[in-house]
């Protein structure tokens, strides 16, 4: 019986020790072991999809002019090449109207977890096909942080 917790105990140190020469011989440590809170999963990004730039906006609160932050990035689907090119030439562009246009709405359009997405989506839309003139197919949220 003591024999097999000593063993035990060996195997345990080993592996933690061995853990820990990795980190030290300089390897990357995996996602969230320096004790962040979340994990973000990479993904490729498709073919069709335009990528636009993370933005960082104020959206108000109240009429007291109080704001709070929005984080947003989004997916833009095209697949017809030509439009997709046009997409992709005017990404800036995008990205500037779509923050004059979440900067016309209030908090409370975003604060639902199931309209707000649904709101941010409309608005993306939008924002693409006045600021380009190209309706785009589908938009999908990679991110939206209300903080």
């Amino acid at each position: 019986m003591f024999g097999r917790s000593v063993f035990v105990a060996a195997v345990i140190l080993s592996l933690v020790a061995g853990s820990g020469q990795a980190f030290a011989a300089g390897k990357e440590a995996p996602a969230g072991a320096a004790g962040e809170g979340g994990v973000e999963i990479q993904a490729k990004l498709s073919p069709l999809y335009v990528a636009v730039p993370r933005l960082h906006m104020a959206v108000q609160v109240d009429e007291n002019r109080k704001y709070r932050s929005l984080e947003l990035e989004v997916w833009l689907l095209q697949a017809d090449p030509e439009k997709h090119q046009i997409l992709n030439s005017k990404k800036k562009l995008i990205a500037e109207q779509m923050k004059e246009d979440f900067s016309a709405y209030n908090w409370e359009a975003f604060e639902d977890s199931a309209g707000g997405p649904r709101v941010a989506k409309q608005i993306v839309a939008a924002s693409v096909e006045q600021a380009s003139g190209v309706k785009v197919e589908d938009v999908m949220i990679k991110t939206l942080i209300l903080k």
